[in-house]
């Protein structure tokens, strides 16, 4: 019924920090390790229960983990969720593929060209079984764009849009979930009492309980959650710390929405326990892009939301687990700069013991990080692109940051205001701006604030909140001109965003004749 929860399975946090503080353990020891990749839909920066703001005792599965792995203090994602999923599937930043300006739609062609290879594909090729749940947003036109055809063995979620109802599993009306190459028609899954979390958790745990020792696996669980629409179920907004929340209702199903997120992960380590393969799995959560405090998520003291360059639009909470992690480094914060993009290289690293040649045609963006996760070593990213569209965008060198163009955004802090916990994590200066809600305006237009300046260079590094401005700053000058040479570099080898952004009749016809969104072009555009 709806408002009960229906996981059979479940695992106690000391039994996971027991068997965490236990394992002790090298990749080469276990030979090819499974993966598992959480990106979660819009999550706020400090959002976790670790964080120690307003939803401490949110998260208790995600905070043994995090707390008991490596807490990834700056991996950096993209501005929206089509940007951050292809950053990850390609190991290249959505400007190759023309993804860097937002969401696509379900009436349009676009998505990650079929001519590049997929990290899913590459695991494939290195013996590993693969699986998907969640949310696809890469391209759904043609059965040929869709998780089945990129190398994923099975896929359970919805493909075409950017949301859907947790419930009804519509979007406009029609039905956009998918099991396996197929149109889902599950009884059980349609059903509006099922919150559709509980389908992909099921979906999870049944790969995982497939698998044996014969071969490695992959599962990449692309959380539907805490994007909105928002929606609950009514248990956890009854339990603490959900109900304490009643100041802000936007916030406080966002609370169960995080409540939601902590069971999937419980219930994915409480399968993969049960079928013995804890001391050979390695574990990476992160989300797509950050939180939007209009619909209840915060990434505060970050400057900035879902949308912008500043840090809270980009920097995602994040963290590391898993026995091949050194014991010396478990329970620490890695404060290395670390990309969506990274994770592609960095997964067959580990799939091949160091050996993965390479793409024989693509040259990736990411870089292999799996050392400096594991063993607390320096970032070997010494550049990264947040984005640029047209002639603006953003850029990362060394501890600087460049904006151009990028407009102004300020800090946005958490309903409450309490946050006597977060001590390790929030800035000592507390007389920030602040803003109780999210403004609209997400556009990337120039913006007279700060000086009457479109152009912003952050120390990122000593001023991660991006206090202070030193764009035009005395001493400051060929750092800027610099930066802005390299962001120059990547905005003439831009794709055009414009490319297959036509919207077509044909999908909502299809739609509207199947019930359901899904592949309306045939098997190939």
């Amino acid at each position: 019924e709806k408002g009960k929860a229906t996981s059979s399975t479940s695992i106690t946090k000391m039994r996971v920090a027991t068997l965490v503080a236990g394992l002790i353990g090298s990749v080469a020891s276990y030979g090819q390790p499974n993966i598992i990749m959480f990106l979660a839909d819009d999550i706020g920066w400090s959002d976790f229960g670790y964080f120690g703001m307003d939803l401490y005792g949110a998260t208790p599965m995600i905070d043994t983990l995090a707390t008991q792995g490596v807490r990834l203090n700056c991996v950096y994602g993209q501005t929206a969720c089509t940007p951050g999923r292809a950053a990850f599937l390609t190991g290249r930043y959505p400007i190759r593929s023309g993804l860097q300006k937002g969401a696509i739609s379900a009436t349009q062609k676009k998505g990650i060209f079929t001519s590049m290879t997929l990290v899913s594909n590459e695991l494939k090729r290195a013996g590993y079984n693969t699986a998907m749940v969640g949310k696809w947003h890469v391209g759904c036109a043609a059965w040929e764009q869709t998780p089945t055809w990129r190398g994923f063995d099975a896929f359970g979620g919805f493909l075409c849009n950017g949301q859907m109802d947790f419930y009804s599993k519509t979007n406009d009306n029609y039905l956009d979930l998918h099991e396996d190459g197929a149109y889902d028609t599950n009884a059980d899954h349609l059903d509006s009492s099922v919150r559709v979390s509980e389908v992909y958790d099921a979906k999870a745990m049944d790969f995982i309980s497939q698998q044996t020792d014969a071969a490695p696996w992959f599962l990449y669980y692309a959380l539907q959650d805490p994007h909105t629409p928002l929606s609950s179920p009514d248990y956890f907004l009854e339990e603490y710390p959900c109900s304490e929340l009643t100041s802000d209702s936007s916030r406080q199903t966002y609370c169960g929405m995080m409540r939601c997120i902590d069971t999937a992960v419980e219930a994915v380590m409480a399968t993969v326990s049960d079928m013995g393969f804890l001391d050979n799995t390695l574990l990476i959560f992160a989300g797509d892009n950050g939180g939007a405090p209009k619909n209840g998520g915060y990434n505060w003291p970050l400057r900035g939301s879902k949308g912008t360059l500043f840090e809270g639009g980009v920097r995602q909470a994040s963290f590391a687990w898993g026995a091949m992690i050194n014991e010396n480094v478990r329970g620490t914060i890695y404060d290395g700069p670390i990309h969506l993009v990274d994770f592609f290289p960095t997964f067959m690293a580990v799939a091949t013991s160091g050996k993965w040649p390479g793409l024989d045609s693509e040259t990736l963006d990411g870089v292999n990080v799996y050392s400096a996760i594991t063993t607390g070593s320096e970032s070997p990213r010494e550049e990264t692109l947040l984005n640029c569209i047209d002639s603006a965008g953003g850029i990362r060198v060394g501890n600087y940051k460049l904006l151009v163009g990028s407009g102004s955004d300020d800090w946005y802090s958490h309903p409450d205001g309490t946050y006597d916990y977060a001590s390790q994590y929030v800035a000592d200066n507390y007389g920030l701006p602040v803003k109780s809600k999210m403004v609209s305006n997400f556009s990337m237009a120039k913006d007279d604030n700060n000086g009457g300046s479109s152009y912003f260079l952050f120390d990122v590094k000593n001023d991660p909140y991006e206090y202070t401005n030193l764009y035009g700053t005395d001493g400051y000058d060929d750092i800027a001109a610099d930066l802005y040479t390299k962001l120059q570099v990547y905005i003439s080898e831009a794709v055009d965003y414009n490319t297959d952004s036509d919207k077509y009749d044909g999908a909502s016809s299809a739609a509207a004749t199947n019930g359901y969104w899904g592949p309306w072009a045939g098997e190939y555009l």
